[in-house]
């Protein structure tokens, strides 16, 4: 199964409902949503999963706000960002605004960047709004769609034409070497650790945070195995915090960590684990990518009780969600631990190829869910029928069950949890997809 998901952004001028359409689409209050415009700061990405079809919605910063201030400068380069990963850009408008010179503006470069894109008139809460929409047909974007993030009203139909106009997914190609994707906060010494790693000076190194601005993939051998290593831009640092927003920076090598097998995320120990460290491995667990967390500038902290004691807490407390990802303390600079690097990522690569029987996984499941059954709250309790593989890189597995919907996610990490206990299935995600069984 290939979880290289085709990327929807979300694009338009600011303060047109983009985040509220995200929240709508997605579920649940994920982007922060206020009447100011510009409140979008940075981008917000969650896996969708529409007729069929698996894709990133991401919620971009508005487009079109050169001259307003460096902070929505800054935005606007993300949001552009966004465009260039993005598979189909869905462009939206305010109805009761009507279009403005900055909705042409969007248009003219959502046109120049020739992406597949769509039209939402936003706020067409009436029956006399839904009949402006046809007006937005000046943009030059195609059908315009009446929607309403308030009330839902037509964002089903939007989601309906998108999952038609997405790529099929191509499988990936099972004698490629393994990449291994060196991700982490700019200044952190990704760049020096490939270089370590290559033998030879492929990338720039400087103190100057945020000097990688593209990847640079170096194929290495190891112990008679290719690999492919990407060093990747930088990740900016979290921002000053706007009033009422919490802010947090672009993941601006999204495409690299999509790319990759595994991924080597690097901390620096003498600041311990941050938010951003954190966020950045989400964004890895998202989609479904290996994970290896290296703490470099170890020997900085080594032998200092209290350093190494916040170091270690820091980690332990920010990455608790991937407790099951291998650690390890390194120095990129005095090469310390650093040879155990690429096997440790070689190893996760080889744990998201695991295949096993159907025999032997309802085997397990059947003594594993036995230990702890589905919790019961009333009615019908959820009972497992059976489970089969349904791909790899990484591991999926269908289980089907009696009454689905009773299942909980704490009880769906339990069973990730025994799988990674039970195969050794260290750093490897797990994908599980619950149905019901037939007939039931």
């Amino acid at each position: 199964m290939n979880v290289d998901l085709p990327i929807v952004a979300l694009v338009g001028k600011p303060n047109v409902g983009k985040s509220s359409l995200f929240n709508r689409i997605v579920g649940r209050r994920r982007a922060i949503v206020e009447d100011v415009p510009g409140t979008t700061r940075d981008r917000s990405y969650e896996t969708v999963n529409w007729g069929g079809k698996d894709f990133l919605l991401v919620d971009t910063a508005g487009l079109n706000t050169r001259g307003l201030d460096e902070l929505a400068e800054a935005a606007e380069d993300q949001a552009r960002a966004a465009l260039a990963e993005a598979d189909l850009l869905l462009v939206v408008v305010d109805v009761l605004v009507g279009i403005t010179d900055r909705d042409e503006a969007v248009a003219a470069v959502v046109r120049r960047g020739e992406k597949p894109a769509m039209l939402m008139v936003n706020k067409c809460d009436t029956t006399a709004r839904k009949q402006q929409a046809p007006d937005f047909y000046r943009l030059g974007l195609g059908d315009p769609y009446a929607v309403s993030a308030q009330h839902g009203l037509g964002v089903a139909d939007v989601l309906d034409a998108v999952a038609v106009r997405l790529p099929e997914s191509e499988a990936p190609d099972p004698s490629a070497p393994p990449r291994l994707a060196i991700v982490g906060r700019p200044n952190v010494g990704k760049s020096s650790l490939l270089n370590r790693l290559a033998g030879e000076e492929r990338a720039l190194v400087s103190e100057i945070a945020g000097t990688t601005r593209d990847t640079v993939d170096t194929t290495i051998e190891v112990d008679g195995r290719e690999v492919m290593l990407v060093d990747t831009a930088g990740l900016r640092r979290r921002g000053r915090v706007i009033p009422g927003v919490e802010r947090y920076s672009v993941l601006r090598a999204l495409s690299s960590v999509r790319r990759a097998d595994v991924c080597l995320l690097m901390l620096d120990a003498t600041e311990g684990a941050t938010d951003q460290d954190a966020h950045i491995g989400g964004y890895v667990v998202d989609n479904y990518r290996g994970l290896v967390i290296l703490a470099n500038k170890w020997d900085l902290v080594e032998g200092d009780e209290y350093a190494e004691r916040i170091a270690e807490e820091s980690m332990k407390y920010r990455f608790g969600f991937v407790s099951h990802v291998p650690v390890l303390r390194i120095s990129a600079l005095a090469e310390t631990n650093v040879k155990q690097i690429v096997p440790a990522g070689l190893k996760v690569a080889d744990a998201m190829k695991f295949t096993i029987t159907t025999g032997r996984l309802n085997q397990f499941l059947n003594r594993w869910i036995g230990r702890r059954p589905p919790p019961s709250r009333g009615g019908r309790p959820a009972q497992f029928r059976y489970a089969t593989q349904t791909g790899t890189r990484p591991p999926t597995f269908t289980l089907f069950f009696s009454n689905p919907e009773r299942i909980q996610k704490n009880f769906v990490r339990y069973i990730e949890n025994g799988f990674r206990e039970a195969f050794g299935l260290q750093g490897s995600p797990v994908r599980l997809v619950i149905r019901g069984s037939r007939g039931e």
